[in-house]
């Protein structure tokens, strides 16, 4: 085991640093008698867990002296690949110098609340960076220049706050956090008194991922109101005067939003959205009456079919799947109870009107591979092999990469009640949560996901007989009733059971309220298809159900 050269400590593991970033440089220690301390590597921070022992206190103060010592001497100079002069740079202290090993670096000089120069950044010719002496005492880069006032930009990066001072010709403060965006959050509250002394913030971060994120997360931790976060002309401010980009990254500055956190938004946000024609932008049913009661199939919703045991409803999503194709819409399927091969030979079987998941021998192998081709030759659908695996949360990762990766518009997702059925617990809570998780992703992605539910048998006469089909019979919760925004069932007969006929019967429809009979199909043993038939001697049915729609 290692330890630290200077005590009889044990070292017990590494671990990232809070101060300076890294990953893995920060050594934890065991001291004996039930006290540890951290040590790191990097930034030579030295931690105590020990607030009454005075000579580690005194151990400490004298490590920090000796810090001091070690900083080192450089001088501004005019960085001409960063776009910054040397009066850029001699603002901020911004220096360059050698290090121990007669390197030229980049120094980044942070100074304490006195204004001291209390810790360095090093830079290397490789951009790798590393911090000296007292970081436990040192302020936001920059911050020695400001008092309070009305306006305070952030960045994450030294060069960046240098770059875009300059643009103000350092009239406005501008400060940097010292660790990027993944020490931004601890580094603001630690300078909260300095930073809450201004009357707006202007989160000035990278615009990537890892840069947006700390923008919101930094957001969050400042009081309501006064965070904007700036939207800038390039990767980040100093990318931006690279690029000849001065007077673009002053109107970001200038034109930075307020924060509001997720979910809240101004009406003005909506004003685009509000002229765009749903019912126009949405796509057909496969059938002409359903298609007429729900005014097409949108995205942004959450759809269930539910039926009885054998009634048909992995035949009614294929002919839907077949229908999206045909009509290029870009189809993502999860069957979880068959296999894709199954799953896509019952399509092809679709396309070619023949049953072959009943009889392989009414198509030869080349009529097959020909009908797969036209198919799925130039159209988009991809399939999740699941192996088995039928947790929830998998689920829904694999449907945010059909979406953002893949450009998913619709999911077809074969049937809801098996990914709780292997799992241990309530599942009627765990339904619950699936079917709110499977909603947040139709908003949060925009797209359409149709479902497959189980009805619980009901009291008295069977589904498979022609039983009833309702809203209260979905199998474990209510939430696949509350959260979906279209649910369609499909019945049997009641009049004569063994026939190949089955009635869609919708139970909730949100878009337009109205519910009840909405078509009739027979299936077709020898094609295998559900076709659309008009029968006279349903015209006088009622729309009993109603009271099933909810708002």
């Amino acid at each position: 085991m290692q330890s630290r050269p200077d005590n009889e400590a044990t070292f017990i593991k590494h671990t990232s640093c809070d101060v300076c970033g890294s990953s893995d440089a920060n050594g934890v220690y065991d001291d004996g008698n039930g006290q540890t301390h951290t040590y790191c590597f990097s930034c030579e921070t030295y931690q105590s867990d020990s607030k009454t022992d005075g000579a580690g206190q005194a151990q400490i103060r004298n490590q920090n002296q000796a810090k001091q010592k070690s900083l080192l001497k450089g001088e501004p100079k005019a960085l001409e690949a960063r776009g910054l002069t040397e009066a850029d740079c001699a603002k901020f202290a911004y220096w360059v110098g050698k290090n121990a090993k007669g390197e030229t670096v980049q120094i980044a000089n942070y100074r304490d609340t006195s204004g001291a120069v209390v810790a360095q950044k090093i830079r290397g010719r490789d951009k790798s960076f590393q911090f000296i002496g007292d970081t436990s005492n040192a302020g936001l880069f920059g911050q020695h220049l400001w008092n309070k006032g009305r306006k305070l930009c952030l960045t994450e990066g030294e060069l960046d706050c240098i770059a875009l001072s300059s643009c103000f010709q350092h009239k406005y403060a501008v400060c940097s956090v010292p660790t990027g965006a993944a020490g931004s959050v601890r580094a603001v509250k630690q300078n909260f008194e300095f930073i809450n002394g201004f009357d707006e913030v202007v989160i000035c971060f990278d615009m990537d991922t890892a840069g947006q994120q700390a923008a919101q997360a930094v957001a969050e931790v400042l009081p309501v109101g006064k965070a904007k976060i700036a939207v800038l002309p390039a990767k980040d401010s100093n990318e931006a005067i690279l690029q000849g980009k001065r007077s673009e990254l002053v109107q970001a500055v200038w034109n930075a939003r307020e924060f509001r956190p997720d979910g809240i938004k101004s009406a003005q946000d909506y004003r685009g959205l509000i002229t765009i024609d749903e019912a126009a932008s949405a796509i057909t049913w496969p059938y002409s009456q359903l298609n007429d009661v729900l005014r097409g199939l949108h995205r942004e919703t959450l759809t269930t079919i539910c039926a009885g045991s054998g009634t048909g409803k992995t035949t009614f999503c294929k002919e839907l799947i077949h229908h999206l194709l045909i009509h290029e819409q870009k189809v993502g399927v999860i069957a979880l109870e068959e296999s894709n091969k199954r799953t896509l030979l019952g399509l092809v079987a679709t396309h070619l009107s023949k049953n072959l998941l009943v009889d392989r021998q009414q198509a030869t192998d080349d009529e097959v591979l020909h009908g797969f081709d036209d198919l799925f030759g130039n159209r988009t659908c991809y399939l999740f092999d699941h192996f088995g695996s039928s947790d929830v949360d998998l689920i829904c990762q694999r449907i945010q990469y059909m979406a953002k990766a893949l450009d998913i518009q619709w999911v077809i997702l074969d049937h809801i009640s098996i990914l709780v059925s292997a799992q241990e617990g309530d599942e009627r809570r765990m339904l619950d949560a699936a079917c709110t998780k499977l909603r947040t992703l139709c908003s949060q992605l925009g797209i359409g996901i149709i479902m497959v539910s189980h009805l619980r048998r009901p009291d008295g006469r069977g589904h498979e007989d022609g039983g009833n089909v309702s809203l209260s019979q979905l199998r474990g919760s209510h939430a696949i009733a509350q959260l979906s925004d279209t649910c369609i069932g499909l019945q049997v007969d009641a009049d004569d059971p063994d026939s190949n006929i089955r009635h869609i019967k919708i139970l909730k429809n949100r878009y337009t309220g109205q519910t009840g009979h909405a078509g009739t199909l027979v299936y077709q043993r020898e094609t295998g298809r559900l076709i659309e038939q008009e029968l006279s001697f349903l015209e006088g049915e009622n729309n009993d159900e109603q009271t099933d729609n909810a708002a």
